[in-house]
């Protein structure tokens, strides 16, 4: 096996596709990237068995073949080696890298014939959007599902609903929540609801800023999309995925209008005051006014601040955790919010003040009990 790549094009592909390889696994042959040659391309592959990502690279080949080589060491010295070719030379599972300036780098690969195989993706079905749209409802909704993979396996993605004339996605941890819905979608025929990994949705962000559309292909237990450059398939996640509706109230009569720059701001400020555990701030309500404040007893530190709102109703207090708070903030778009709350202890919802065409988004944060 001998082939040659420019470091430039090679680096900015192997430093997309290591992402998948897993920072652990008692699976030694995980630890690498698979490396086939053929027909003047060098097609890399990683996986972790739930998700695998394949990418080519032109290259110019004197001899084909295919060698698994570990991720890490590959990644690290490439990084570091100034932009010209490198040769690549296999022989009896020694990888020797060689540039025109004499270095020369060995590595000890493994058999090509130890790595996982491509999922199959059967009875396919193929939903299509814009790359933009696409972007968007990855934005909205990846922030608000669980990073908690063993704990939270079900919430550790995001519900695409194909319904009549629109799309809706929709993410939880189990203390926010997000749902976006796309208005007039038509780019789906007959397909079932699906939770696709946040894993997998923040990887194709990568690779469809290039593309026009995004085409997603769904078979029995995968996902595949085609990107620039690369493929990338993911196992489905067969958890059931909770009822969120059903935890998204419909009596919140208190309605506050804010300026959500003015609220981001505040709560940056406030925050810094607020115990370093619970990250518990304070929000009470007087008419056309809000008073945010935080307090650390353990290190004897407070602070407030009086924020100019439009609300009429009765007094009101509700305290949340300000870093999820602060999140949901800046996934808002517009220049003001709505907020709508009923008791202290209830959901509280949150939409932009005006909605963009065709979309709806909202966002839900339980609050947090207070020493009071």
């Amino acid at each position: 096996m001998n082939f040659k790549v420019s470091k430039k094009e090679f680096y900015s592909i192997l430093s997309k596709i290591s992402k998948v390889t897993p920072t652990r696994s008692t699976l030694p042959i995980l630890n690498c990237i698979l490396f086939t040659v053929e027909n003047d391309t060098l097609h890399l592959r990683s996986t972790d068995l739930e998700i695998t990502m394949s990418a080519n690279c032109s290259a110019t080949v004197e001899e084909e073949g295919s060698i698994a080589i570990p991720s890490k060491i590959i990644l690290n010295i490439t990084s570091e080696l100034p932009d010209t070719d490198l040769n690549f030379t296999v022989s009896d599972m020694q990888v020797v890298i060689t540039t025109p300036e004499g270095g020369e780098y060995n590595i000890m690969g493994k058999p090509a014939s130890e790595f996982p195989s491509i999922p199959i993706i059967n009875q396919s079905k193929v939903f299509s959007l814009s790359s933009d749209k696409f972007l968007r409802i990855v934005d909205k909704t990846t922030f608000a599902s669980s990073h908690d993979e063993d704990m939270h396996a079900a919430l550790s993605g995001v519900l695409f609903q194909f319904n009549d004339n629109e799309l809706v996605a929709a993410s939880t941890d189990g203390h926010q929540l997000s749902k976006f819905v796309l208005k007039e979608y038509d780019g789906s025929e007959d397909i079932r609801d699906i939770v696709i990994p946040i894993k997998f949705l923040n990887l194709c962000t990568s690779s469809v800023k290039n593309l026009d559309d995004v085409k997603l292909r769904i078979g029995k237990n995968h996902i595949m999309m085609e990107g620039d450059k690369s493929t990338i398939y993911s196992r489905l996640l067969e958890h059931k995925f909770p009822d969120y509706e059903s935890v998204i109230p419909t009596s919140n009569e208190k309605k506050i209008v804010i300026d959500i720059d003015t609220l981001i701001q505040s709560t940056k400020r406030i925050g810094i005051f607020a115990n370093e555990s619970s990250r518990l701030v304070v929000f009470s309500l007087t008419e056309n006014n809000m008073k945010i404040s935080a307090e650390d007893t353990s290190i004897a530190s407070s602070a407030s601040e009086d924020v100019e709102i439009e609300y009429s109703g009765d007094d009101f207090k509700i305290a949340y955790n300000n870093d999820k708070l602060r999140e949901i903030l800046r996934h808002i778009d517009g220049d003001k919010i709505k907020i709508y709350l009923n008791t202290p202890l209830s959901a509280g919802l949150f939409f932009p003040f005006e909605q963009k065409e065709n979309e709806d988004s909202l966002f839900l944060l339980m609050p947090l009990r207070t020493s009071e």
